[in-house]
């Protein structure tokens, strides 16, 4: 059997983000976190970093200034 000669993909440079930071929550809190990153169609911690970056200005404020996608 013949093996097809694909190359092979290329790395998309992206940076490592190999930082944490650890924040105190209730139960409770971290549920409404949680179920807003969902209705926004986001992992919590992506979800996370958007906001914080907006709220820094680092990112732009989307279009609605809701600070949502």
């Amino acid at each position: 059997m013949a093996k097809s000669k694909k190359s092979p993909a290329k790395a998309i440079d992206k940076p490592v983000k190999d930082d944490v930071i650890r924040v105190r929550l209730t139960s409770e809190q971290k549920t409404a976190i949680v179920a807003a990153a969902e209705r926004d169609g986001l992992e919590l911690s992506a979800w996370l970093r958007q906001l914080a970056l907006r709220a820094a200005g680092v990112l732009p404020m989307p279009a609605d200034g809701k600070g949502r996608k």
